[in-house]
């Protein structure tokens, strides 16, 4: 069993080329007291040719994140059943448009943190082709908002001033906010953080970020949480645009848009974007559209409060790795961007049988591990599918990097990532500070951490960043194109634990209150 922190980190990359093995180890049914009951049928395991221990993994995997979903998820929380239109059609909806507000989400089924507080919001957004779509996005508040000041000379704040701010003040002011964009949480209606009872990435970021006194406001991504859109036809899939990093950008920008028309002053109009692994590349999407001269134009009601990104661990190339999973994972949704792709360019009929279970369970990151990297997935692409016309063009459209952004942009990278390699990282911030030598980035390397503990082994240093960026102290690379650092260890890397190996249990009833020791 891959549990969710595990699952986050064999989930959220563009690379695993270090990985020497293409076989996955038998899973074991967790004894959590609520996995739910999914199971294969016989013509499901017939038809992708799987063996009885892929089956059998297959089935303790899909039970497991099943149970992992607050409420049900998508298709049972009415949260997500959309508004009706009325008057208005499709057509004349705008993206960043409110559709509907969840001003208090019931927290009984979601595992966040004691005195942390959870809104949830449906919205539109639109996809590569311009389409208006619905979405869904979450707002993690904090109990105290974060105080911060921009005074002139661009100095701290005397900390007793800000302290006899906290005391005295009788009503908060708006938090600052963090735009935040995670790592691949799946491709699919019940993949959304929303409906994650620990949203998907709990402590790596969104908690910390909470808890440090920032509103996390985060979107699903189009095709995640809401899968449809209105109408009963099949031309109302959405379909998740899978690593396309400024589509996904515009997704997380028209998601604060509606944020700040359902809550208003309770958010401060400064943000600063962060992501990892897949979100990492939309943060740097983030970047790049704010620079854009159309995205100047499209979000000239947002940039003003634009502060900075932090990257970490960026996907900015799309097809590298291993074949077996990227190529899946993007067939999802490439054909939303391409009509004229099929599986069949890509796949042999037994891969495409594999793809056709994948979509019809709609099977997360660990479903995919077993799937195409079990026993029977040998051979599951055709020979030269890389070198199909779609493989170069939607890497055109979906790469991030080496376009001008607007900075200034903190770059996080382990050099033992095997998911997202140094090497790709570093040769994309070399490329976009050669061909843009004013902007300001600044490449953060740390020596000897993977892929998600690269978040926790820095998270000081981008919490002390993100502060510095909303009290607007100049950034180190001074607008003189990059800078590196490089991070090691106090102690030998070898005593650190290399990953996480637990996760946040739901104990929400009674008969599981021994579970929190702690107490009230």
């Amino acid at each position: 069993m891959i549990h969710p922190s595990k699952a986050i980190v064999a989930i959220c990359f563009a690379g695993l080329a270090s990985l020497t093995s293409a076989q996955t180890t038998p899973t074991a049914e967790q004894s959590t007291g609520f996995n739910s009951t999914f199971a294969l049928t016989p013509a499901q395991i017939a038809a992708a040719n799987l063996s009885a221990a892929e089956a059998a993994s297959l089935n303790n995997v899909v039970r497991f994140d099943r149970s992992q979903l607050a409420n049900g998820g998508p298709y049972e929380d009415d949260f997500y059943t959309l508004p009706p239109l009325s008057n208005k059609t499709t057509g004349s909806l705008q993206p960043g448009t409110l559709l509907n507000t969840q001003a208090f989400t019931d927290l009984s089924a979601f595992t966040i943190p004691p005195n942390t507080a959870l809104s949830r919001i449906l919205y539109t957004t639109r996809t590569y082709n311009g389409t208006v779509v619905p979405a869904s996005a979450f707002i993690l508040w904090p109990f105290t908002p974060r105080h911060v000041t921009a005074p002139a000379g661009n100095q701290r704040a005397q900390s007793n001033d800000d302290r006899q701010r906290y005391f005295t003040a009788a009503k908060p002011a708006g938090a600052p906010v963090v735009l935040w964009s995670y790592g691949t949480s799946g491709f699919f209606g019940t993949a959304a953080p929303s409906c994650h009872r620990a949203l998907w990435y709990g402590d790596a970021a969104p908690f910390a970020l909470a808890l440090a006194g920032y509103a996390v406001v985060a979107s699903d991504y189009a095709g995640l949480g809401i899968s449809e859109a209105w109408g009963n036809s099949n031309n109302t899939k959405i379909q998740h645009q899978y690593l396309m990093s400024r589509v996904s950008a515009r997704d997380g920008l028209y998601a604060l848009r509606a944020a700040r028309a359902a809550f208003g002053e309770k958010l401060d109009e400064r943000f600063v974007a962060m992501g990892h692994s897949q979100g990492g590349g939309v943060a740097w999407g983030v970047a790049e559209v704010l620079q854009e001269p159309e995205g100047k134009a499209e979000f000239g009601d947002l940039a003003p409060g634009y502060r900075g990104t932090v990257a970490g661990s960026p996907t900015t190339q799309v097809f590298t790795g291993w074949p077996s999973l990227i190529a899946p994972f993007v067939s999802s949704g490439i054909g939303s961007v391409f009509p004229s792709f099929k599986l069949a360019d890509w796949f042999t009929p037994a891969g495409a049988a594999r793809v056709a279970l994948f979509r019809e369970i709609e099977g997360g990151i660990s479903a995919a591990l077993q799937l195409f990297l079990g026993d029977g997935s040998a051979q599951l692409l055709k020979e030269g599918w890389d070198e199909t016309w779609h493989v170069e063009a939607y890497s055109k459209l979906a790469n991030a990097g080496r376009r001008p952004f607007r900075g200034p942009m903190l770059v996080l990278q382990g050099t033992e990532d095997v998911y997202v390699p140094y090497s790709i990282t570093n040769a994309t911030v070399a490329a976009t500070c050669a061909a843009h030598p004013n902007s300001e980035l600044e490449f953060l390397v740390v020596n000897g951490t993977g892929h998600v503990p690269t978040l926790d082994a820095t998270r000081q240093i981008w919490l002390d960043w993100i502060q510095d960026r909303f009290e607007e102290k100049p950034a180190a690379a001074g607008g003189k194109g990059c800078k590196r650092t490089e991070l090691s260890s106090l102690l030998p890397v070898g005593q650190y634990l290399k990953v996480g190996n637990a996760f946040a249990q739901w104990a929400g009833t009674p008969e599981y209150s021994y579970q929190v020791p702690l107490g009230p």
